[in-house]
């Protein structure tokens, strides 16, 4: 069956861009990962009711790390199991060479500090996430409360990352001023509205933060910024270029969100997308943003020939 140039050209370049990935150091900065075993029980913050139905697992991760080649990946507790994040510890201990972890906790909690120490010194966790994008009315993000979180997050070198919207960026700015010790990771791109008439406002704020060498912007998920939510997301493509052009193959990184079967997208695609679609990153660039600005954020633990083999899991 005979086939259209764009088609022709289209696989071309997918299979170079396989070919290409061969060898290089890729580490995916963001994934999410869940099981539904009774022993990890889901406690979500906001909405008690939400539970997933399908597992995603670290070992499904595992799998796909050794298909695409990924080197290290960082996992992040899903909001699912709320402030509870025994199944990322367990995952972490269970393949300690393959990855380092992220949290949840309360940025509301007293104890917010001492909880961010239990974490990183008691499991071994490199930092935390947090979700101001789920109380876009709330101002604790700068509050005075924070500050002793901040200052024991540069004591210990942790690492945070933000889920965060627009119009809320000034207020991670100060904080990134004011604790320069903290690196800082925003996520999914600042989550640009495409459903508003005039997104660029509102989205150029976070353009401010590029002051900060602290401070990385993941320019990841097209597919839940994106209106058509169909691949390869052009709607997106501005929002992806822009970012570009203000913070520069330096400040970015690159991850995806769930491993299969819970794939959005999935990883063959993810890796398309940065290495064909946004083919305005030059090639060093490129290697930064999928691998090597991660190595200036978190410390990776020594690569092994023995990386895939399972240990036992710790609570």
């Amino acid at each position: 069956m005979a086939i259209s140039r764009r088609t022709f050209l289209g696989q071309t370049a997918a299979a170079l861009s396989a070919q290409s990935r061969k060898g290089r150091l890729v580490i995916d900065t963001h994934l999410e990962v869940w099981t539904i075993d009774p022993r990890f029980p889901f406690h979500h913050p906001e909405h008690p009711e939400a539970k997933p139905t399908m597992d995603a697992t670290i070992d499904d991760q595992v799998a796909d790390m050794r298909e695409f080649d990924i080197r290290y990946t960082v996992l992040v507790n899903p909001r699912y199991y709320g402030w509870d994040n025994s199944y990322i510890s367990y995952s972490l201990h269970r393949y300690p060479k393959l990855f380092v972890a992220h949290g949840l906790i309360n940025p509301e909690d007293p104890k917010v500090a001492d909880n961010l120490r239990y974490w990183v010194k008691e499991h071994g966790f490199q930092g935390m996430r947090f979700s101001p994008i789920y109380h876009p009315k709330s101002t604790w993000l700068n509050d005075k409360g924070q500050y002793p979180l901040w200052r024991e997050a540069e004591k210990l070198g942790a690492v945070f990352n933000y889920y965060i919207l627009p119009h809320q960026m000034p207020m991670l700015e100060e904080m990134a001023g004011r604790f320069p010790g903290v690196k800082i990771v925003v996520d999914h791109l600042g989550k640009p509205d495409l459903k508003s008439p005039d997104p660029w406002p509102e989205f150029r704020k976070m353009f401010r933060l590029k002051r900060f060498p602290q401070v990385w912007i993941s320019a990841s998920e097209p597919y839940e910024l994106s209106l058509t939510k169909q691949f390869p997301y052009r709607d997106t493509y501005p929002f992806f270029k822009a970012v570009y052009e203000e913070f520069g193959g330096k400040q970015l990184i690159w991850g995806t969100g769930y491993p299969r079967p819970r794939w959005e997208l999935p990883l063959d695609k993810e890796l398309e997308f940065v290495d064909s679609v946004l083919d305005f990153y030059t090639a060093a660039d490129r290697e930064l943003l999928l691998g090597r600005n991660a190595l200036r954020i978190w410390k990776f633990p020594k690569d092994a020939p023995d990386r895939f083999t399972p240990q036992s899991g710790k609570r």
